[in-house]
């Protein structure tokens, strides 16, 4: 056996690990309800958000809490019919035809048939003529597969989640009506507030025991660029997270305390291309303005 073979079969994911780590509070809780109260009456769910306000997480745990099965694509002008629905592998073709066995299934294919939670992630950037590949599953509980020439049978236990970024986000597309007719259940979310994002960044440090003082001020930083009309396209949790976990691992390599000086070093490398300016503005000097003006110390 090769070695990358045997690296493959070492390294096989059996599930996505099940334990979520989400902070189940605030907007994510009144979410988690509407979810919840959307599923039960057979109603499909768009929600929509800004990059890295936590869709995708509360998607998962929300799969993982009902006991099925979780998959999910995300959609852009690369994302085909086929890589929803699946396609035929020509090399088991040539051995059994157009048949079943020669099928590859897609993830869409697979949660509409095997009966779990699909996530149509960035649902928005995919192309009309790739979205109404889903229609006939939401509606008709039928799923049409081309190159087997055959309709299946959708399970009574599927179960679709639109995720979306605002309509004014760079690089989105209106929905078809027909797609947006299907979602009956709009549930619009933001960034958390900083009590819920303070649990968050805690939870994502906690190996490093670093102060809280430094995690505030991570959470101070990114606020304050969400608050800014000037920007664009905002930090988002995970920017909050990346820059208390690289100012407390700079702290141990440096063994000194983790103080508000590694902070802005951390927010240089991390939040300028985190960051969408409006034109004119370079991110390097503001970020450096910021951090003086919110840590007290230049970058």
């Amino acid at each position: 056996m090769s070695d990358i073979l045997q690296l493959l079969k070492e390294k096989k994911s059996q599930e996505l690990r099940q334990d979520i780590d989400l902070i189940l509070e605030g907007q994510y809780k009144i979410a988690y309800e509407a979810m919840l109260d959307a599923y039960n009456a057979g109603l499909f769910v768009g929600l929509i958000g800004p990059v890295g306000s936590g869709k995708t997480a509360l998607c998962r745990k929300f799969a993982y809490d009902l006991g099925l099965p979780f998959n999910w694509v995300t959609f852009s002008d690369l994302v085909r019919p086929s890589t929803l629905i699946g396609s035929l592998d020509p090399t088991l073709v040539f051995n059994t035809g157009f048949t079943e066995e020669a099928f590859s299934p897609g993830p869409f294919t697979v949660s509409a048939l095997q009966g779990g939670v699909f996530l149509a992630n960035e649902l928005n950037r995919g192309d009309e003529y790739v979205l109404n590949t889903l229609l006939d599953a939401l509606e008709e509980k039928k799923l049409y597969i081309p190159s087997l020439r055959t309709w299946y049978d959708v399970d009574d236990k599927f179960y679709m989640i639109s995720a979306m970024n605002p309509s004014e986000t760079r690089g989105t597309r209106k929905l078809p009506s027909a797609i947006k007719d299907r979602i009956k259940v709009w549930i619009h979310m933001t960034y958390p507030s900083k009590s819920t994002e303070l649990k968050i960044v805690k939870s994502k440090v906690e190996e490093y025991n670093l102060p809280a003082s430094i995690i505030e001020k991570s959470i101070e930083l990114v606020a304050q660029i969400r608050s800014d009309p000037q920007i664009e396209q905002p930090a988002s949790i995970r920017s909050s997270i990346g820059l208390a976990r690289l100012t407390a691992e700079t702290a141990r390599r440096l063994q000194v305390n983790p103080d508000t000086t590694l902070l802005a070093k951390s927010a240089m490398l991390i939040l300028p291309d985190a960051i969408k300016l409006k034109a004119g503005r370079v991110p390097e000097n503001y970020i450096k303005d910021l951090c003086k003006r919110i840590l007290g110390v230049s970058a």
